[in-house]
């Protein structure tokens, strides 16, 4: 069998909390949920997939959740960020036919540059030829990409797209009870309306700070408060100013 070591080494590390089920499932995204996890089955028409949405709605969390049951079915896996800065190279496109599934994240961050359209093309097409499953993820739909190549940019419109739309804000309420719940936190209404006014609205940022909020909980030995977070966050802030 074939191997490419070094594309195989920029494999997105699998976080293994992460699972579809977890996701937060709400009246705005349940659509597109859904028709994500079709996208696992076998007899699955579609093999070309497009996933796009706004930064912040929770398209790593899904491709990684996706990444992680391929991985369970013992499919081979190969899965980057365009943003990662150790890629270089459009040679990282090259000899990965053999693989089951391909995840590249980021599709906006593509290098204007005529050699990396026309491997990423090249890519498409083994997939496509081979019966190789691609995902792949942007902030926009693939026509507002900034894509030189004609034939990458007609053949991305054959790509399934799935828009991960962002939840409603009283559904993000309902998202950071359903994560905080997950993880055993009680947070009562007044903890609940500080961390929406005093943090970002986005579902990734919302998350991310559950999870920072449960170790910083236990390592204080202190339930989630209002104060609890306010200090977290001066923390956060502090560190970034180094």
């Amino acid at each position: 069998m074939n191997e490419a070591p070094d594309q195989l080494s920029l494999n997105i590390k699998l976080d293994d909390s992460v699972s579809l089920e977890k996701f937060i499932y709400c009246e705005t995204n349940k659509n597109s949920i859904d028709l994500i996890k079709g996208t696992l089955a076998i007899d699955c028409i579609s093999k070309l997939f497009y996933i796009w949405g706004r930064k912040g709605v929770g398209k790593s969390y899904i491709v990684q959740a996706l990444n992680k049951e391929f991985i369970s079915k013992d499919q081979q896996t190969f899965h980057i960020s365009l943003n990662d800065k150790r890629i270089t190279s459009h040679e990282i496109f090259q000899n990965l036919g053999y693989l089951d599934v391909i995840f590249i994240e980021d599709l906006e961050s593509l290098p204007k540059d005529k050699d990396w359209e026309m491997e990423l093309f090249s890519l498409i097409n083994d997939a496509f030829e081979r019966g190789t499953k691609i995902y792949l993820t942007s902030n926009t739909v693939s026509k507002d990409l900034d894509i030189e190549l004609i034939d990458l940019q007609s053949r991305l419109s054959y790509f399934t797209a799935i828009e991960i739309p962002e939840i409603a804000q009283e559904e993000k309420i309902d998202a950071l009870i359903q994560s905080s719940r997950r993880r055993g936190i009680h947070l009562d209404t007044k903890t609940l309306q500080f961390i929406i006014n005093n943090t970002s609205r986005s579902l990734s940022d919302l998350l991310s700070l559950i999870n920072e909020l449960d170790g910083f909980s236990l390592k204080q030995k202190k339930k989630v408060t209002p104060s609890l977070v306010r200090e977290l966050l001066k923390i956060r802030s502090n560190s970034l100013r180094r």
